[in-house]
């Protein structure tokens, strides 16, 4: 009896260790990861020196011409219901191919293109960690959460 109640009292510690040891495996969030505060006037000239936008827009923003523009363009920044936190925005410039946005994937398919790893390329040896938290201060001040509006215990987004 003695023997399997030990057995037993292991159980939470080992349950414990197994959730502990999910959370820190590879490619998984950092729960409390905050970047320092960075320039968004620094963050837009990141965005043009690395020629972001050549495949990136902006609404509002004009920027200088670039020699070769592809086809398929992607808006980033305006009003949205779910606004991407800074430790998203920095996971797509870091980590591009980690999660393809529905809306690149949907442009691709309009264009009968194959939807495979994003042309965006590798940023990590390139760039400073000053410039990457600029950058991501600059993306993150171009999108504005809106509230959803309810009536009548509806959600209506019009």
């Amino acid at each position: 009896m003695s023997y399997s109640y030990r057995h037993w009292r292991l159980l939470p510690a080992m349950a414990v260790l197994l959730v502990l040891s999910a959370c820190y495996g590879d490619n998984k969030p950092v729960q409390g990861f905050v970047l320092p505060a960075g320039d968004v006037a620094q963050g837009e000239q990141v965005f043009v020196e690395f020629k972001c936008h050549a495949c990136h827009t902006i609404p509002g923003i004009e920027f200088p011409d670039v020699e070769h523009k592809p086809p398929i363009q992607l808006a980033i920044g305006g009003e949205m219901y779910h606004v991407k936190s800074r430790g998203q925005l920095l996971t797509a410039v870091v980590n591009p191919d980690q999660d393809i946005s529905f809306k690149y994937q949907t442009m691709m398919k309009q264009a009968h293109r194959e939807v495979g790893l994003t042309p965006m390329p590798y940023r990590g040896e390139d760039m400073t960690v000053a410039e990457m938290v600029d950058l991501i201060e600059f993306l993150s001040a171009q999108y504005t959460k809106l509230q959803p509006r309810y009536y009548s215990g509806y959600y209506h987004t019009g």
